[in-house]
């Protein structure tokens, strides 16, 4: 019996452990998920200073007086130099970023100011402390500022380098190989003969790899043959994972899961209760996955995003789900009784809702239509995941 492809799902991320863990400069950990804990160095920022532009004030100067105007004595900007502390009953014009004046305990930002020749009045009474950045308020010596399973993102990575921290331990990306087999394909780049046809699966593979964190490292066309099916395989199950493209039903010519067979590999299951993509299957062959996709590009692109985007998630660290959400149905579809309805398409705004459609502007996104009752034949919203943009 076919596994659902939610079973489909929690099979292939049980029997995938994350990669060895590689130390990378900041830029590329980005999107990355850490493994282990990172602490501050220093304090950040070292002392006080100011959060925006304005004029460094005393609060009791203004509170206690019942005068909102008060002389400017000086500007400080941002940099190392020591600011002169700020006189009683004066304020003194800062900069973002500057070292807050001894003395001072509020910054009135410049847009609740006016300035009046040698004085500054000010809109209201500020509260102590505020637009002030403290000592500290970013990071303090020893705090975590990245946990192991936290993914990189480009705010991490700020902190990270304001620390003097150049580089992060993420697993490394999974090295893919990727292998179409028919005997009417040609490897992109060379000219199709008489009722042949270019291997086109393969760049659009690659990119979708790409785009999910990994290295597509080999591809070879083969054909359906297997003798020669057999030795383009072999030295591809050296790999993190394999993606075979074509031969996956049980015709005639159909040679790739009887071949993987052959060379030791353990199928997880062979089939899976979804359309397109029923006769995907996936192998284990030593350290390497396998999955078997179908030869047609619709088909084998729903059936990467189905089963091999959250598998390159586990590799790289992601062992939870991909995030879903429900969508609307911009447009009627037939829902089937025993299977999962896979289908490409784009998800954007309309009428104050998130609506799925087949095709459109939009983000891209994959549509997954749930099997239904007997009876039931009649749906209004759909589970969406996104998707990568290829490349990216």
């Amino acid at each position: 019996m076919r596994p659902s492809l939610a079973d489909a799902r929690r099979t292939l991320l049980s029997a995938v452990r994350s990669l060895p863990a590689e130390a990378v400069p900041l830029p590329e950990a980005a999107a990355r998920i850490a493994q282990e804990a990172i602490r501050a160095r220093i304090c950040l920022p070292a002392s006080d200073c100011a959060a925006v532009d304005g004029y460094a004030i005393r609060v009791a100067d203004l509170a206690g007086s019942g005068t909102r105007r008060l002389p400017l004595h000086g500007t400080v900007t941002a940099g190392p130099a020591v600011p002169p502390p700020l006189p009683p009953g004066h304020c003194m014009a800062v900069m973002t970023g500057a070292l807050l004046p001894p003395g001072a305990d509020a910054v009135v930002p410049t847009e609740a100011a006016h300035r009046e020749k040698d004085a500054v009045g000010m809109v209201t009474i500020p509260a102590a402390g505020s637009g002030i950045r403290r000592a500290g308020d970013e990071a303090r010596p020893g705090e975590i500022l990245l946990s192991p399973g936290t993914p990189v993102d480009p705010r991490a990575l700020e902190r990270l380098a304001g620390q003097g921290i150049t580089r992060v331990a993420v697993p490394r990306r999974a090295r893919v190989h990727i292998i179409a087999t028919g005997d009417e394909l040609v490897a992109p780049g060379e000219t199709p003969g008489n009722g042949q046809r270019v291997a086109s699966n393969l760049p659009m593979l690659d990119a979708l790899v790409r785009a999910c964190g990994g290295q597509g490292e080999r591809s070879a066309v083969a054909p359906d043959d297997p003798g020669p099916l057999r030795q383009a395989l072999a030295p591809f199950l050296a790999a993190d994972l394999v993606l075979t493209v074509g031969g996956t039903l049980r015709g005639s010519k159909d040679l790739t899961k009887a071949v993987l067979t052959e060379l030791g590999a353990t199928f997880l299951f062979d089939g899976v209760a979804m359309r397109p993509g029923s006769s995907c299957a996936a192998a284990t062959a030593g350290r390497a996955m396998i999955l078997c996709l179908p030869g047609s590009p619709g088909a084998a692109f729903l059936g990467f995003v189905a089963l091999a985007r959250p598998l390159l998630g586990a590799l790289h660290g992601r062992p939870q789900p991909v995030p879903a959400f429900a969508a609307r149905l911009a447009e009627p579809l037939e829902p089937s009784q025993e299977e999962t309805l896979l289908f490409s398409g784009v998800v954007q705004e309309e009428a104050g809702t998130i609506a799925f459609r087949r095709r459109g502007q939009g983000w891209p996104a994959l549509g997954l239509l749930a099997p239904v009752a007997v009876g039931e034949s009649r749906v209004e919203h759909i589970t969406v995941e996104l998707l990568p943009l290829a490349g990216g």
